[in-house]
């Protein structure tokens, strides 16, 4: 696994720039981001973990894992929409995952250099024309498999719920002011955002 070089500097920014993060730096002084350096992996993950719990994707994704074997399009391909299904996926994120793996096998992409010397505008751009690969999908492989350290993304529930948590004082807060608290991170939202949701999950997020 791989660990981003700016850790240490982000977190020692962020204390100094947000108070309430550095009590949660406290509270996981262990907790380091890594990428699995799997791109496919990371997608397929994430499109498996739109919109339920950590606990509930890690279920599904082992029942995949298990039955593709070695994750590859191929061997992605090579199962029949229904099995693929099978393993507790809607229909939809069926087809995304079929889609992707289609991607990669027209565009060749089969190593980490495909990646390499794009920036993450290019690649977001390119992932989002894969129909099902939305901002929130795109969102996820650049901060765990590119580990961009100035991502945020606005609309996930585990981000806004982990801020009303710690910045809401027992309230909702408005989206303007979510994007207000954001701001002060920068350049290192995406760090941020690993800590949040470490806060609320009880197994580390990882895609």
């Amino acid at each position: 696994m791989t660990h981003p070089e700016y850790w240490h500097q982000s977190k020692k920014f962020l204390s100094n720039a947000d108070p309430r993060l550095a009590r949660l730096f406290l509270d996981h002084p262990d907790y380091c981001i890594a990428s699995r350096g799997e791109a496919l992996e990371t997608l397929l993950r994430s499109i498996v973990g739109q919109q339920i719990s950590v606990q509930a994707a890690a279920s599904v994704w082992g029942k995949l894992e298990n039955k593709i074997g070695k994750i590859n399009p191929q061997n992605v391909l090579a199962l029949s929409f229904e099995d693929l299904k099978s393993c507790g996926l809607s229909k939809q994120k069926t087809q995304y995952i079929i889609n992707i793996c289609n991607h990669f096998i027209s565009f060749s992409i089969n190593s980490h250099s495909y990646w390499e010397d794009k920036s993450y505008k290019h690649i977001y751009d390119e992932l989002i024309t894969i129909k099902g690969v939305g901002p929130w999908t795109a969102e996820m492989f650049g901060m765990f498999y590119l580990l961009e350290k100035d991502i945020f993304p606005i609309k996930d529930i585990g981000i806004i719920r982990a801020m009303n948590n710690i910045y809401g004082d027992g309230e909702s807060l408005s989206l303007e002011k979510i994007i207000e608290i954001s701001e002060q991170w920068r350049p290192y939202r995406s760090v941020a955002c690993w800590f949040l949701w470490r806060s609320i999950d009880s197994e580390e997020v990882l895609y």
